[in-house]
């Protein structure tokens, strides 16, 4: 592959970051430095040692700035205590049609024909694409199939959220007519940093660049980027592979299909029904560099010696040397970690990272990536939702790009091997200081011996950075139930601090999960950070963020991809635990425990590239906007 010449591109500050005009003024303000500071005596440029760092603009906003509809903070009080067992505070409801939902991914089971095509599934891609401060929602539609088998496209959904929390289906032609692949996934983020956030759309059949105009509008940009690919891609991830500001596209090949090719298959009862990975060969992945002006540039030749079935792709600065990494989940094809050597070089080195492989040292059906620091040193950690008779697999990273297997450790093994898992994160649930897992289920088989075509999903809580207890059957009514599981992506979709989710499932409604929290126990504290890279992709993809209590330090990975064929919200989320008024065992409170009044003491920002940022004195409870300085 060969070296990209790096490019500088300015962008005006009205184009930098479109937001409500109350909010674009005051960023304004900042950018003049006539005020910089996060809130009440913030100051970014002084370091709790009294040395200087280098400006950074943020803007401090508590939710309900963002969305005037956003349900009251917990009242701000006393001290907070981190990383305490969760004492049933997490209740988490169910919603689709009362908030104004009304969609189902559709893969043309119905007619069964008992297409490989038809496994899968699609996910789910939290967007912002009005700027308006409240998350919508974006679903690939999937597609139905002839009686020969042969794919008929259709309507992807929008959901714009309002002012009232619920969300209305938007009748835009771009969006929601007849698609142009039978769809799987949906890779968000700001292409070509102009402030609004754009949609890759992967299928069979072709894919789609969704480019946002800005006025509530999309375009098709599809064929003036480039791309042409017409077989099964599954998953993408956005991410500037040179660092020069512009995002590139990894895209993740599942295998050579069609419906001419497409075999007949048994399960081991004899019934008809789909076909295993290994009926198929895989097909390598695509790399395209982003021209900067709305063309891309196709250099997968190096991909091409790995022919393997991808499913997920996830972005994420692995090692922590400022150039981001890719990760790719494959189906019964050993998973795929590329380094990024820094100079628009990728290196494959997934046998020698440790994470090519699972407990059972032979290759897994691998499906949903999750990244997040489980065990609390400071680097990220990578979760792989496997198939029936695996595992979900736990790499923990020990630095310079090698992982130790912690799936025995941390509890995981106790789920069982019939459990199919497919969207999954990391995230603090319980706002408790650590980082919990969320894990989708759903079986590819039609007909499954030993096991379940509809299966539970599973929320478990991170106990001491140790061990992933399962307490989902009492968090919620969806987790005691089953579900043809997919896609999956998290929120906090109403902007009260705590994270919610949205889950789309086979020939199932999309469903919305909301964080309650228990009414009989009030929210822990938190901090919500959206970084605006200058110098770096606008996104901030790669970038790393530690903030630092008189306790503690945590760290949050911008990422790009994970879960399965899904975008998370881009919002970074950091749980700070409960007020010492909230965390009772009879008359006495839980010792060892912080004012949570008192300012954040520091919080670092690592951008792509290497450089590095820092505030002080934050307050927590509030959503905070950081833009990178200019050289």
């Amino acid at each position: 592959m060969p070296t990209f010449k790096r490019r500088h591109h300015s962008t005006s500050l009205g184009l930098l970051y479109p937001l409500p005009l109350h909010l674009s003024l005051l960023c304004l303000l900042f950018a003049l430095n006539l005020a910089c500071t996060p809130k009440q005596g913030a100051n970014p440029n002084q370091s709790s040692e009294g040395k200087e760092s280098p400006t950074v603009s943020a803007k401090a906003s508590t939710p309900s700035d963002l969305a005037a509809s956003a349900k009251p903070n917990t009242p701000k009080s006393n001290t907070a205590t981190p990383n305490t067992a969760t004492l049933n505070t997490i209740e988490y409801s169910t919603h689709s049609l009362d908030v104004g939902i009304d969609f189902k991914y559709q893969n043309g089971e119905a007619a069964w024909l008992a297409a490989m095509i038809e496994s899968n599934g699609g996910g789910i891609g939290w967007i912002d694409y009005d700027r308006d401060g409240r998350w919508d929602m974006f679903v690939p539609g999937g597609g139905l199939l002839t009686s020969e088998k042969q794919p008929v496209m259709v309507s992807n959904g929008m959901f714009r959220q309002n002012t009232s929390q619920t969300f209305d289906a938007t009748a835009v032609p771009s969006l929601t007519s007849t698609g142009v692949c039978y769809s799987f996934g949906a890779a968000v983020a700001d292409y070509d940093a102009d402030g609004f956030p754009d949609i890759f759309i992967t299928g069979y059949g072709g894919q789609q660049l969704l480019h946002n105009l800005g006025d509530g509008t999309f375009e098709d940009a599809t064929a003036k980027a480039g791309f042409k690919h017409r077989g099964w891609s599954s998953s993408a991830a956005w991410f500037d592979i040179e660092n020069d500001g512009d995002l590139d596209l990894y895209i993740a090949h599942y295998g050579i299909w069609s419906p001419e090719t497409d075999k007949r298959c048994f399960n081991g009862e004899g019934q008809v029904d789909r076909c295993a990975p290994a009926d198929y060969v895989g097909e390598s992945d695509e790399l395209w560099i982003n021209q900067g002006n709305g063309a891309f540039l196709d250099q997968s030749e190096y991909l091409q010696q790995f022919s393997y079935r991808g499913i997920g792709a996830v972005a994420c600065d692995f090692d922590l040397d400022g150039d981001t990494d890719i990760y790719v989940a494959n189906d019964e094809d050993p998973n795929t970690l590329f380094d990024n050597l820094g100079n628009g070089q990728l290196k494959e080195i997934g046998a020698q990272s440790g994470t090519s492989l699972g407990s059972r040292a032979i290759v897994d059906g691998s499906m949903g990536l999750a990244v997040g620091d489980f065990d609390g040193n400071h680097r990220p950690d990578i979760l792989v939702t496997n198939y029936q008779n695996e595992y979900c697999e736990l790499y923990l990273n020990q630095g310079k790009q090698y992982f130790t297997l912690g799936t025995r450790s941390a509890g995981l093994m106790a789920l069982g091997q019939a459990v199919v898992g497919w969207g999954t994160s990391f995230a603090d649930v319980d706002l408790d200081g650590d980082e919990d897992l969320l894990v989708i289920a759903g079986h590819t088989s039609r007909k499954p011996i030993k096991s379940s075509n509809l299966q539970k999903p599973y929320l478990l809580e991170n106990r001491d950075r140790k061990r992933l207890v399962s307490i989902g059957e009492s968090t919620g009514e969806f987790f005691r139930q089953v579900h043809a599981g997919r896609g999956m992506a998290i929120a906090d979709y109403d902007n009260d601090g705590d994270i919610d989710f949205a889950v789309s499932k086979l020939e199932q409604p999309v469903e919305l999960l909301r964080n309650d929290q228990a009414s009989n126990a009030p929210k822990g504290n938190y901090l919500l950070i959206d970084l605006v890279g200058k110098e770096a992709n606008r996104d901030a993809i790669g970038a790393w963020v530690e903030l630092e209590t008189n306790t503690e330090k945590q760290v949050r990975h911008r990422t790009a991809g994970g879960s399965y064929a899904s975008t998370h919200a881009s919002t970074l989320h950091f749980g700070l635990g409960r007020s010492e008024s909230q965390v009772v065992t009879g008359a006495q409170s839980v010792q060892g425990q912080r004012n949570s009044t008192e300012p954040i003491k520091r919080i670092t920002i690592h951008w792509p590239g290497g450089k590095t940022e820092s505030l002080t004195d934050v307050l927590p409870n509030q959503r905070l906007l950081v833009i990178e300085s200019s050289n």
